[in-house]
Order: structure tokens, then C-alpha cells, then sequence
């Protein structure tokens, strides 16, 4: 029997009696719930005397509690222990996560189940929510932080139960057949889903700690980061997601069944969700074709849209029962991580029901999070010096060793983990941006030095919330997240892999000059007066729209416009003429290129790099640029220029380009170098941090007079530290004792 038929034979059996009704429905006015503690009296149901909402204020998006503008700084952890909170709590610590699970499987499915939840899930059977065991983790919290407010992270994974009773709507991969959890696709997951939410809203309520409550962190899917279950990607294949598809092509393509035919050689009734290999075979070196590998790149664009559907719908509950009064947010984002699941944020960054995004660090367009007027939240899970895996800390969670990787410690002093948290969070100072501590498995801050760094953050956190966040940057990275879906996966197929995309981020964060970065979709409404370079990060596919757009907006008041790879490759159809007419130089290409050491002589001196294996391998004609300044060993010319009257475009077919070259051009497009030292720098009209990429005297040059102050000195305290006043030529030096430490400084006018 082939694999469909047994899915589809199996749904018609057993559980699947149920599968179609709604059983919270059946049960609503019953709705059962374990909520005999921790209540107000009955006349007090859905009043809570806190709201908590989103504003500008100071050129950011910013918290506001009852109308008070707060930064937010939160601490969590899968396995809390009570002394932890209070410890947190008494270093300056105001808002706590806890994890809320619905389902009771540990969310990294793809362990095979091999690590445990360890914890009880709280929907515990069709109209059945046990609220004790989130009053529990809530109370543990309140008990030793008072004044603290709460924002749980909710995981709305199906339970095992859920999955019995509706087996046509669960998550299935194509090898085994066997259900994952619910499907994406799913509207009677959405809708159960959202009615325990509310449910949850309902007795936050009517609790004794409704004033403390203050939003939701809606999680779900593999690692309750958004994205569909299996690590190796070869789902959603149920019933209920192949018939989705379907009626997802039918709305793309206006219910033109003709159409559709045409493009995909068959009738929409028997257009099926291509299989795993067909998911893995490019036609142009690592790129689909967008014609023939059309039906490919729609599923890969449909299941982002199922998981924002799915997200937002989740979201939209708790907001109408809130009455708009808690803040909701999810992971979303993972672009430079490449997660296919991620590759719609432009959509989902226009909801209104969701308030915050998070990702980890911050590896996302956050500059498009924050002209959409929502929040970044980064996840700061960041690894310390203390660290330990969980199978030695908690034993019965990871009894098989699955977590014993080297990823998951810090290696270290003390002194560089400190430096490291340091980083983290005046990256967000500087951006505008807030993070949570998240403590994963606990342990990882159990020291005094770094409770000591907490308290002094969060009086920074709390000072600069009244302090402009409004960007310097005259550098504009425009990120295409629409691109990365035509890019083959070369791993594994829940990411893309583009080798040089983290890599090329890496280098660009050195270029010594502060830079936005921003979607594509965002060009059509940015101001980029205030930018003299733009980097297309990835801009594999432009359409003729986008062409024009840009030509309009960038090509002109002499910018420097650096293109990476190979912009514009993918329009209708794919070429390499294609690029050639964007950046306005004769290029050529071949089949593919291994890593090769590259030579780039610039006008400072020479460099050397290796670049990343390319297919296709793209390079420019003799004579097909005003300028070359890059070659391959063997002579290929890979890094160009073109001069136009009003602009420059400039090329740079084989990345990862170093951040000397990038920094290079910035200069004479007239960016203002703050450091040429390579070390990662980050600041605001408030707030500048240096981390060292080597030690030694550094010379930091502003575009403007100032007198700063430096915060955060080790053994000083908050706001002890040396005021600076810049010499005439708007420069100051300072001296750095090692790799990795971070000085940070505010502007006093």
C-alpha cells in the first residue's frame, strides 16, 4: 500500500471519528477547568487593572505599562528553580517568562523523542484545561518578586491525545506516514487552539495575579520557533495540508483553472505536494528555475503562509479577549539563519495582531521590525562559562546525551563571559531593541559577578528609554527574504544554506560605520536620503517592479550601490543576462566553482580571502567594468565597478566579500568611519559600543562634537566611568586589554 493511501485509509478509522468536529465546541458552555485556587470573587471576571501596550516614544518601539513606558528586560528558563527568580528579581529583574505548554511532547521532535518535556501539559483532554499547573509556575515566580509582571511563553503544540482523535489534520512525513503533532493547515487545530487561549485569558482574569499579567509569547512548531515539525523536512504531508495547497493555488492564481493547467501540466485536482526529492533538485547550479520548478517554490511560499495564518489566528484570540490589553508575540524572522519557514516576514510584520518578534542574535531585518512599530525581542540565550548540558544538570531530561554538543557550553573565564553579555546587551541599547535572559536549562548565571552585570543593565535599560534611539547609519543593508525560497537546500531541508549568507553579515558588522538593515519590501516607503551606501544582500530575484523601484530610489545623489553574488538572476525567467543589466557590466558564468583564494587590490593594498564554493559561478567579461579590483587565482575577474554619472554599482560575484573591501568603498562614498580596526560597533544618537576585535589603542572618530561618558566599567558601577571630550578633529582613543571586550559609551549632548 502506498504511503497516501495508508494516511488516508488510516483517517477514516479509530480516532478519526472525531475528525471534522470541533470538541471544544461540543463542550463550550461546559468547558472544564481546574481553577478552584488563586481566584477573585465572581463580580471581578475580566477586569484587570493593568494594560500593557505598544507606543512609539524616542524613535522606538516601546512598552508601555498602564501608560508608563518601561524596557522591557525578561528573564527565563524551560527549568526554573524558585531562588533563580528571586535572584533575578533582586538584581533589577521586573518581568518573568515561564513556559505554559498545551501539548506534552518536548518540541524538538526532530530528537525523536529522545529528550523529555519534563513537564506537565495543562490541556489535558477535549474540554479540559488544568489552569493549576500554570497558576503553579506563575505563583513560583510572584512569591519572591512581588511587583514582578508575567509574560509567559505558550506552547500550542497539539497534545499526544489531540493527535488520536484527529489523525487527517496531524503533521506527517513522507518517509514514515506517521503523525507529528498538529498540522499548520489545520483549522480545527487553529480553532481548538484559540478557544484554549481565550479560555487562559478568561482565568488570568478572574486570578489573583491578573495585574501582573501582562502578555503572551505564542510558540509553537519544531522547537516552538514556527516553523513545521521534522527537522529534515520532509513534512507537511497530510491530508488536511494536500488539500490546503490546493486551495492556495486556486487563490494565487485567481481560481484560473486553465491557468493551471497550463503552468503545472494537470489539472488542480491532481496537483499533489511535491515530494521530498523534487524539494532538492535545482535546474540553474543551486537555483530553481521559477518555470519549471515552479509548483516546488509555491509549496515552499504556502507553508509560510500557513504558519502566519496559523500564528496570527492564535494571536488574534488573545487580543479580543484581552480587549487589546496583553501584548502577543512569536518567533518569526530566522533570515539569516535561513529558515524556509521564515521567508514571508514583510506579511506578517503588517498584522495587527502581534506585537513583538523574536529571533536569536538578532539575526533578523530589525530596522523593518521597528518601522512596522513593533517590538524585537531578542532571545539572549546566551551560553556562559557555567554552563553545563542538561543530561548532567537534569539527567531524567536527557537521559540519551542528546544535548551533549559543545554548542551548548561557553568555553572560558568568567571575565569573557561577562564581556559577552556585555555585547549582547548593548547591541540592543544601540538598536533600539530589547532581549530576554534566557537561562535554558538553568545554571548559567549563577554568579554574583553576572547578577552584579543584570542589576547595572537594567539601570542602563531603564535610562535609555528616555534617550533618542534614532539611527546614525548612512550604510543600508536591503535583505530579500523572497529570494531564499529559490535557493536549493544543500543540508537539510527546513533551511537553505546559502554557505555565505552568515558569514557575509559577520564581515559587514566590522565595517566600522553603523548600518540599517531592512527588507525589500520596505524600499517602497524608506527614506534613504540619509544613506550614501545600500548592500543588496541577496537580491537573487527582482522583478521588473523592483528594477524600477530601484532605479528610482538608490540610483542617484552619488551612491554606491554594492551588489552581492548574483542580483537580479531570477525575473520570469533566470539568466545571468539578467544580472548583467542591472549592475551594467558584461559578466559570464560557469556551471560551478569550488572554494577558491581570491585576490582584491585595492588603492590601500592588497587583500586575500577564500570564497565560498558558487553554483553558478558567475564572473565579469574582460572589459566589462570600469574597474576591477578582484580576481581568482587563476584570473577570473570577480570584484568590479561600474562609474555612472550620478552613482556606482559595484560587484562582487564570489563572496564572503572582507570588511576591509566593504569598508573601503564606504569611505569614498563619504560614510563616516568610526573605527577601521574591524572591530563590531553599534550606535544611536544616544549610545555607541566598541567590541574589540584584538586589543590595543583604538581611535574612534564621530561626525560630530560630543562629550561621552562611558558606562558599565567593571568594578566602578553604573555611570562611574571616565568622561571623554573628543579632540578638535572629532576623535577620541581609547585602549582595549583584550579580544572581545566591549566599551560602551553615552553621548552627553
Amino acid at each position: 500500500m502506498k504511503r497516501r493511501n495508508f494516511v488516508k485509509k488510516m483517517s477514516t478509522g479509530g480516532g478519526a471519528l472525531f475528525t471534522g468536529m470541533n470538541l471544544l465546541g461540543m463542550e463550550k458552555e461546559g468547558f472544564e477547568g481546574n481553577i478552584r485556587k488563586n481566584l477573585v470573587p465572581e463580580g471581578n471576571i475580566g477586569k484587570s487593572s493593568t494594560s500593557c501596550h505598544l507606543k512609539q516614544y524616542m524613535g522606538k518601539p516601546t512598552v508601555f505599562i498602564n501608560d508608563e513606558p518601561c524596557f522591557p528586560t525578561a528573564y527565563l528558563s524551560h527549568f526554573p528553580q524558585q531562588f533563580r527568580y528571586k535572584n533575578m528579581y533582586e538584581h533589577g529583574t521586573k518581568i518573568f517568562g515561564c513556559y505554559v505548554s498545551l501539548g506534552d511532547r518536548f518540541p524538538g521532535f526532530y530528537k525523536n523523542q529522545k529528550v523529555r518535556l519534563n513537564k506537565h501539559n495543562i490541556w489535558i483532554a477535549p474540554g479540559k484545561i488544568d489552569f493549576d499547573i500554570m497558576d503553579a509556575s506563575i505563583n513560583e515566580i510572584l512569591e519572591v518578586a512581588p511587583d514582578a509582571y508575567i509574560l509567559p511563553r505558550i506552547s500550542c503544540n497539539s497534545p499526544s491525545w489531540w493527535d488520536s482523535f484527529h489523525p487527517a489534520d496531524t503533521c506527517r512525513t513522507y518517509e514514515t506516514g506517521l503523525p507529528q503533532c498538529q498540522s499548520f493547515s489545520s483549522q480545527i487545530w487553529r480553532e481548538e487552539t484559540a478557544e484554549v487561549l481565550r479560555k487562559i485569558v478568561q482565568h488570568v482574569y478572574r486570578s489573583t495575579y491578573a495585574d501582573r499579567f501582562i502578555g503572551m509569547h505564542i510558540c509553537v512548531g519544531e522547537t516552538n520557533e514556527s516553523v513545521h515539525l521534522g527537522w529534515l523536512g520532509d513534512t507537511d504531508y497530510s491530508i488536511v495540508a494536500e488539500a490546503r495547497f490546493k486551495e492556495w493555488l486556486l487563490q494565487k492564481y485567481n481560481n484560473d483553472k486553465e491557468l493551471i493547467q497550463n503552468y503545472f501540466g494537470k489539472p488542480i485536482e491532481q496537483i499533489s505536494i511535491p515530494l521530498p526529492v523534487e524539494r532538492e533538485k535545482p535546474e540553474f547550479g543551486n537555483f530553481f528555475d521559477p518555470e519549471k520548478s515552479r509548483l516546488n517554490i509555491d509549496y515552499r511560499f504556502f507553508r509560510c503562509d500557513e504558519i502566519i495564518d496559523s500564528i496570527e489566528f492564535l494571536c488574534r484570540a488573545v487580543k479580543e479577549e484581552s480587549h487589546g490589553n496583553l501584548l502577543t508575540g512569536t518567533f518569526y524572522g530566522h533570515t539569516f539563519t535561513q529558515w524556509l519557514d521564515h521567508m514571508n516576514f514583510s506579511r506578517f510584520l503588517k498584522s495587527p495582531y502581534v506585537d513583538f518578534f523574536t529571533s536569536t542574535t538578532f539575526g533578523t531585518e530589525i530596522d523593518s521590525i521597528k518601522k512596522a512599530n513593533k517590538l524585537f525581542y531578542n532571545e539572549g540565550d546566551e551560553k556562559t562559562c557555567l554552563g553545563k548540558w542538561i543530561s548532567e544538570m537534569r539527567p531524567e531530561i536527557d537521559p540519551y546525551h542528546v544535548y551533549d554538543l559543545p554548542v551548548w557550553k561557553r568555553p572560558g573565564t568568567l571575565d569573557q563571559t561577562l564581556e559577552h553579555l556585555k555585547s549582547e546587551f548593548t547591541h540592543a541599547i544601540c538598536t533600539g531593541t530589547t532581549l530576554y535572559w534566557y537561562d535554558l536549562w538553568g545554571g548559567w548565571y549563577d554568579h554574583e559577578r553576572i547578577l552584579k552585570f543584570f542589576s547595572e543593565a537594567q539601570k542602563v535599560a531603564d535610562e535609555s528609554i528616555h534617550k533618542s534611539g534614532d539611527s546614525l547609519a548612512e550604510v543600508c543593508v536591503i535583505v530579500d527574504e523572497k529570494s531564499i525560497p529559490y535557493f536549493a537546500p544543500l543540508k537539510r531541508q527546513r533551511v537553505s544554506n546559502i554557505p555565505w549568507l552568515n558569514y557575509q553579515k559577520a564581515q559587514i558588522d566590522k565595517i566600522g560605520t553603523p548600518y540599517d538593515i531592512y527588507l525589500l519590501e520596505d524600499l517602497k516607503d524608506l527614506d534613504i536620503s540619509r544613506y550614501k551606501m545600500m548592500i543588496f544582500f541577496n537580491s537573487f530575484v527582482l522583478s521588473s517592479q523592483d528594477r524600477d523601484l530601484i532605479s528610482r530610489k538608490c540610483m542617484s545623489g552619488g551612491r554606491t550601490l554594492l551588489w552581492l553574488y548574483a542580483p537580479g538572476l531570477i525575473d520570469d525567467e533566470i539568466s545571468v543576462d539578467n544580472v548583467s543589466s542591472l549592475v551594467g557590466m558584461q559578466l559570464g558564468y560557469e556551471e560551478k566553482r569550488e572554494a577558491s583564494d581570491i585576490i582584491i587590490d585595492l588603492p590601500t593594498g592588497k587583500l586575500k580571502y577564500k570564497g565560498s564554493a558558487a553554483s553558478p559561478f558567475i564572473y565579469i567579461k574582460s572589459g566589462g567594468a570600469s574597474n576591477i579590483y578582484g580576481h581568482t587565482n587563476d584570473g577570473f575577474a570577480i570584484f568590479g565597478e561600474n562609474r555612472m554619472k550620478d552613482y556606482s554599482n559595484i560587484l562582487a560575484c564570489y563572496p564572503t566579500l572582507p570588511w576591509q573591501a566593504i569598508q573601503h568603498f564606504a569611505l569614498e562614498a563619504g560614510v563616516n568611519i568610526y573605527n577601521n580596526n574591524g572591530d563590531v560597533l553599534y550606535c544611536n544618537q544616544s549610545y555607541l559600543s566598541i567590541k574589540a576585535s584584538s586589543p590595543g589603542k583604538k581611535i574612534i572618530s564621530l561626525p560630530f562634537q560630543a562629550s561621552l561618558i562611558e558606562l558599565m566599567v567593571p568594578n566602578k558601577g553604573y555611570g562611574s566611568g571616565e568622561r571623554i571630550t573628543l579632540k578638535p578633529d572629532k576623535t577620541f582613543e581609547i585602549e582595549f586589554s583584550s579580544s572581545g571586550e566591549t566599551r560602551f559609551f553615552r553621548f552627553d549632548n
